[in-house]
């Protein structure tokens, strides 16, 4: 664990920290929302994140929640952002930005809060409750000044969407639910059944249609979702193709929350028909 250099030992192992507002310039203050963990740190500082008595911030351990790791994540403050690392062995990490798509970090994986100045890591546990560690890192220097010669010189980049049908994004929806919902061991891609079942379908159709999104996003540049080597492998897809759709904003909690109600229209009519995907 790093350093906090601006953190006071108090009595029985515990810190104090300075209040948010005697933090230096050039500082990332975090907090933990609706409760009272509070830290400041400053590029080359890291604060810890976990249900342990040993990390600085704390989460889920009043009441104790299980679900989530005793040691979850390490907040490292970089020269210009801050660095997210999943620190767990199991459980999923997500990066939520005030405005933005949010981004996904496996355990094991870390990433960049770029190009977000404010945002949040959520902790899933129990139930989906969510455990939320608010990060405002508007002290920190931006990464590149821009000048106005290179802003003048350079170029726009316009990269062509990737269309998907509506039936297709709702296979993906249900794809994705357990990654959106659960924790732990249980929070992985959903089984060709488990989705079938959720849009009323049967499962070689669902297979058959997930073909077709990673052959499309395949020929949009998006690696690792086909077999070059043996291209008619049955080679399992599923949570590489979920981790895409959420990692890009393709699919989020939103889509989750309106496709509840077509769920359940199709899983009490499993013969009702649908647009082709």
């Amino acid at each position: 664990m790093g350093q906090m250099g601006m953190t006071q030992q108090v009595p029985g192992g515990a810190t104090s920290q300075p209040p948010f507002g005697e933090a230096q310039s050039a500082a990332v203050l975090f907090s933990v929302a609706e409760g009272t963990g509070r830290r400041a740190a400053r590029p080359g500082q890291e604060v810890t994140v976990g249900r342990s008595r040993t990390c600085d911030l704390r989460v889920a351990h009043e009441p104790e929640d299980d679900h989530v790791s005793r040691h979850t994540a390490t907040l490292r403050v970089l020269a210009d952002c801050v660095l997210i690392r999943n620190v767990s062995s199991s459980k999923l990490l997500t990066l939520r930005p005030h405005t933005g798509a949010a981004r996904t970090v496996e355990p094991g994986a870390a990433t960049t809060s770029l190009p977000w100045r404010q945002f949040d890591v959520v902790v899933t546990g129990r139930f989906g409750r969510e455990y939320v560690v608010q990060v405002d890192a508007r002290g920190l220097p931006p990464s590149r000044p821009e000048t106005e010669e290179e802003t003048d010189s350079s170029p726009t980049v316009v990269v062509p969407p990737i269309m998907l049908t509506p039936a297709q994004r709702r296979l993906l929806t249900a794809l994705c639910e357990p990654l959106l919902t659960r924790s732990g061991p249980e929070a992985s891609a959903a089984t060709y059944r488990q989705v079938a079942e959720r849009v009323g379908r049967r499962p070689g159709y669902v297979r058959n249609v997930f073909k077709q999104v990673r052959e499309k996003l395949d020929s949009h540049g998006v690696p690792g979702l086909v077999s070059r080597e043996r291209p008619d492998a049955a080679e399992d897809f599923r949570l590489p193709l979920a981790m895409w759709a959420i990692r890009s904003g393709t699919i989020t909690r939103a889509d989750l929350v309106q496709a509840q109600a077509w769920f359940a229209v199709a899983e009490a009519d499993p013969d009702r028909e649908d647009e082709e995907a």
